[in-house]
């Protein structure tokens, strides 16, 4: 009897909400495997009360191939969070993502989304992070991230009617060579640019909207051992969008990024990337997307053209890819299920 009335007590202090994600993938290739996959996302929500909420989610994904098959099983999301009207505080494995760019992003440095998928999925860290709102307008956000070593930061937001603009900074711990933030996945099994070591990074961005929208964001990412040859990272991108009058309204957007990686010798290596989007709705659920990726040092060209069909719960995504000779151009199809 006991139980039971413990059982009723927590069944009415605690609300519950349960919600997945299943996905389906084909990706051909003109010269490699074409790969297969799907996954499922079961997302399971607890609010205790006012005041402390919690999430767990478990990321199950299987992969197929001529040459690989593979099964894949981890946490996606799984944290706690004590939130009062002027200040949360959450811990846990959760998402930590921010900056106003789209596809060339200095600051994601904590999270893996791609511009071109319509999952919205990325990859959590383990972490505890505190969001303050000092006023209407401004958030400050401190977090602590366990990865390697410990590795805390910080980053303030303003909201003006001038714009919004970001402060970050990330005091890195991790003394192996590792990915600092991540590159567009513009191609399948794309390498990461690594890290040799402690760095201190440094943060800033910017985003306008009116008539034109206008966003700025930028990295520097400075080496912490003194007997390195690397000195930093740099990273500048500025984007623009525009919606024309034409039929339902067509976006174009573009975006350009400079990167360079500054030695004790010389400036070691500098490269600008451009990319030219075109976007219009069709009906009540289609959607058409190009891109074009420039890269102007090696005046390679790749293409994009994405349609997505979206319905309450279910959508349908069909991409093709046309790559710059000796890289294969690509077909993918998925299938995606929200409930």
């Amino acid at each position: 009897m006991r139980f039971l009335f413990v059982f009723i007590f927590f069944a009415v202090a605690l609300s519950f909400s349960y919600k997945g994600q299943l996905w389906f993938d084909s990706n051909f290739s003109d010269h490699s495997d074409d790969i297969t996959f799907y996954g499922y996302i079961p997302e399971l929500s607890i609010l205790a009360g006012s005041n402390v909420d919690f999430e767990w989610s478990q990321k199950i994904t299987h992969t197929y191939s001529k040459s690989l098959n593979s099964n894949k099983n981890k946490n996606y999301r799984l944290w706690i969070r004590y939130t009062k009207p002027k200040y949360n505080v959450r811990a846990g494995i959760q998402k930590i993502s921010f900056g106003t760019a789209s596809l060339f992003r200095p600051l994601n440095w904590f999270d893996t989304i791609d511009f071109t998928s319509t999952t919205g999925q990325t990859d959590g860290v383990k972490a505890i992070r505190g969001q303050f709102f000092p006023s209407h307008s401004s958030v400050l956000s401190i977090w602590c991230i366990d990865g390697e070593k410990i590795s805390c930061g910080s980053r303030i937001e303003f909201i003006k009617s001038s714009g919004s603009f970001g402060l970050s900074y990330h005091n890195d711990q991790d003394n192996s060579d590792h990915e600092v933030f991540k590159v567009p996945q513009i191609l399948e099994s794309q390498p990461a640019i690594l890290f040799p070591g402690k760095n201190h990074r440094f943060g800033f961005d910017y985003r306008y909207d009116g008539v034109t929208g206008l966003w700025i964001e930028s990295a520097s990412i400075l080496s912490s051992i003194n007997d390195l040859n690397l000195i930093r990272y740099d990273m500048f991108t500025l984007g623009v969008d525009y919606t024309l009058p034409v039929l339902n309204g067509l976006l174009f957007s573009s975006e350009s990024m400079y990167f360079s990686i500054v030695t004790e010798d010389k400036l070691f290596l500098h490269q600008t990337t451009s990319s030219f989007i075109l976007s219009m709705p069709i009906g009540m659920l289609n959607d058409i997307m190009y891109i074009n990726i420039k890269d102007w040092e090696t005046n390679d060209t790749y293409n994009v053209l994405k349609w997505s069909t979206t319905f309450d719960y279910f959508s349908i995504d069909c991409m093709a890819s046309v790559n710059p000779s000796g890289i294969s151009d690509n077909f993918k199809i998925m299938f995606i299920y929200n409930h």
